[in-house]
C-alpha cells in the first residue's frame, strides 16, 4: 500500500509541449513518492501523458495553447488522476505520413488504466482514470 501523500495539483498549466513534459516529469515524482511500484507507476503515468497530449491535440482552436488541469490524488486503496480542459472537441488535422500512430491515445489510455472515464460538454472535457493498488490476487 502506498504511502500517504497529499494531493497532486497540477492547476492553469499550458497545453504546450515543455510545459506537458514538466507535468509529467512532477506526476512522476508524486506517484513513486506515495510508493507505487514503478512499473505500474509508469502505467499511471503514461496513460495521464496520454490524455494530456489529447488536450493539446483536441481542446483548443489554434488560437494558442489553452490551459490543462490535472489533479491525483490517493483515495483508500487506488490513485485516481483527473485531467480537465477548458475548450472544445475539434478533430486533429489528418497526419499526412503513411503509417501514423495518430488516433490511438484513447485507446492507450483506456489499455493503461484499470477505469478510464470521459466527459466532454461545452465548458470542456474531464478524464478521471484510477488505478487499484491492491491488485485481485488469482
Amino acid at each position: 500500500m502506498p504511502e500517504p501523500v497529499g494531493p497532486f495539483r497540477g492547476r492553469g498549466v499550458q497545453a504546450t509541449p515543455e510545459q506537458l513534459r514538466r507535468l509529467r516529469h512532477e506526476l512522476m515524482a508524486w506517484v513513486l513518492a506515495a510508493g507505487v511500484d514503478p512499473a505500474r507507476a509508469g502505467d499511471i503515468v503514461l496513460a495521464s501523458y496520454e490524455a494530456l497530449a489529447n488536450v493539446a491535440d483536441h481542446a483548443y482552436d489554434g488560437a494558442g495553447p489553452g490551459l490543462v488541469d490535472l489533479d491525483a490524488s490517493v483515495l483508500d486503496d487506488r490513485i485516481e488522476v483527473v485531467i480537465t480542459d477548458h475548450g472544445q472537441w475539434r478533430t486533429p488535422v489528418p497526419d499526412p505520413r503513411p503509417v501514423s500512430l495518430r488516433g490511438r491515445g484513447l485507446m492507450l489510455v483506456r489499455a493503461s488504466a484499470d477505469r478510464a472515464d470521459i466527459f466532454s460538454g461545452a465548458e470542456g472535457t474531464v478524464v478521471t482514470l484510477a488505478w487499484d493498488l491492491d491488485p485481485v490476487r488469482p
